[in-house]
């Protein structure tokens, strides 16, 4: 369970600071932003999908 959790919320944080800084701070360039947006919601599905399987 702990790690579910774990990984849904690194891949909630690494979003929302990534579309924050974009947004907010610096445009990030598409090259950047793209994998690293797929990482973090890679890992939220990972993380929901995790405890379905035991």
């Amino acid at each position: 369970m702990k790690d579910k959790s774990i990984l849904i919320s690194v891949g909630i944080i690494i979003y929302i600071v990534m579309s924050g800084i974009d947004r907010f701070v610096y445009h990030i360039p598409n090259i950047i932003y793209i994998p690293i947006a797929i990482l973090g919601i890679a890992l939220i599905i990972i993380g929901f999908f995790k405890d379905k399987s035991k």
